[in-house]
């Protein structure tokens, strides 16, 4: 709690739960024969108050931010992949990984972008095939005494194979990506995106087209592949592509392909960018509160659709928005640092405060939504939202 509580004798007991009296009626019988009907017509079920909401005081529950170092993850889930995580970044410390006997060119590494995770891809055969390879891992560890050291742990990483089906012929594995042009339509302002399960190996763009469709030709478009600085199973397609143009996306066999030697099929793909008019726009009117605070709204499901920072009172607009349901919440920033802070018992600081717009938005087919919001009045979750995000 932010304040003392104060016990008192009259306090020094638990009430006893409310006595509800029984409105069912029974209706007098027509004749002696007849049987008596519980008329339930005018019966009123009451709809009680969530437990967190009764009491005189209020505790808020968080889960504090972890302080320890430790390992807390080590798998293999891939033959060609193994995968460390820590509690916590390791900030300026090192996070390493070592294999005793194996050639440095027989892996690579490549950390999450807080350092905090590695992905460990295994590259030679003759190494990835084996059931167990034994790593050593040195990390930040925080021990009993609450000095941070480091540690070296030797980790064995064991794969079993799936049996392989009895077939006449064995299927040669495809290597396959996703793309956010699958489904025909690309948002505007947004490239195009390739992503896959294994790492990419350098593509051959003379394979590798994009043709603007033209009433009875085509006309190449120039473009350019970017591979992702942290992420090696992502590439990015930059290429002024204009509304209400359409295109097409070609990509020749083995145009693309893994580092395990899997190339792709040919594929094409129609596309075209969507009509900015086709989207809904929400504008936020937000108004009485001084500080710092992050604006974020929320599918259904309260998975974030997009963010924005403001420093005061004003407008905030989500434009290129599907038509649905959405939720919107206000994080207070109260240390400024851009992002949400939990509590810390230690400190006696509690969680940066989380406000929730009172209902869901509803976001209809060609409209343009604009509603106030005052901030300055912090709402609760409704439990009926919790109800509708559990069902989904």
């Amino acid at each position: 709690m932010d304040s003392t509580v104060a016990i008192t004798p009259e306090k020094n007991y638990i009430p006893p739960p409310p006595v509800v009296k029984d409105t069912v009626i029974v209706k007098k019988a027509i004749n002696k024969n007849a049987v008596p009907v519980k008329d339930t017509t005018t019966v009123k079920k009451g709809v009680p108050e969530p437990v967190a909401l009764i009491g005189e005081y209020r505790l808020f529950q968080f889960a504090a931010q972890k302080k320890a170092h430790y390992l807390t993850k080590s798998t293999r889930d891939l033959m060609y992949r193994m995968l460390f995580v820590l509690s916590t970044p390791p900030d300026s410390m090192k996070f390493e990984i070592f294999m005793p006997g194996v050639d440095r060119k027989a892996y690579f590494l490549e950390p999450s972008r807080d350092r905090d995770t590695l992905k460990v891809w295994l590259t030679d055969s003759s190494l990835y095939s084996q059931p167990l390879i034994k790593t050593i891992v040195r990390y930040p560890f925080t021990d009993t005494l609450g000095i941070l050291r480091y540690k070296q742990d030797t980790v064995p990483m064991r794969f079993m194979p799936p049996r392989a089906p009895r077939v006449a012929k064995i299927k040669r594995t495809v290597f396959t990506f996703e793309s956010n042009i699958l489904s025909g339509f690309l948002k505007p302002g947004h490239q195009i995106v390739l992503k896959s399960k294994t790492p990419f190996r350098e593509p051959d763009t003379s394979r590798i087209h994009i043709y603007e469709l033209l009433q009875t030709t085509r006309q190449n478009v120039p473009y350019i592949l970017v591979k992702d600085s942290t992420n090696s199973c992502e590439y990015y397609l930059r290429s002024k592509l204009q509304q209400e143009k359409k295109y097409l996306f070609v990509a020749e066999s083995a145009s693309f392909g893994n580092i395990y030697n899997e190339y792709s099929d040919s594929i094409g793909v129609k596309f075209s960018i969507k009509d900015p008019e086709t989207y809904q726009k929400l504008t936020l009117n937000i108004k009485n509160y001084t500080g710092d605070r992050i604006i974020q709204l929320l599918d259904k499901t309260e998975k974030l659709v997009a963010e924005t920072y403001m420093k005061k009172d004003g407008k905030v607009v989500f434009p290129l928005l599907e038509s649905g349901f959405y939720r919107v919440r206000v994080i207070y920033d109260l240390n400024g640092d851009g992002k949400w802070t939990t509590g810390d018992f230690t400190k006696n600081r509690q969680p940066e405060p989380v406000s929730y717009y009172p209902s869901e938005i509803e976001l209809r087919q060609g409209y343009e939504l604009e509603q106030d919001w005052d901030i300055g009045v912090k709402n609760f979750k409704d439990p009926k939202l919790m109800e509708k995000k559990k069902g989904k």
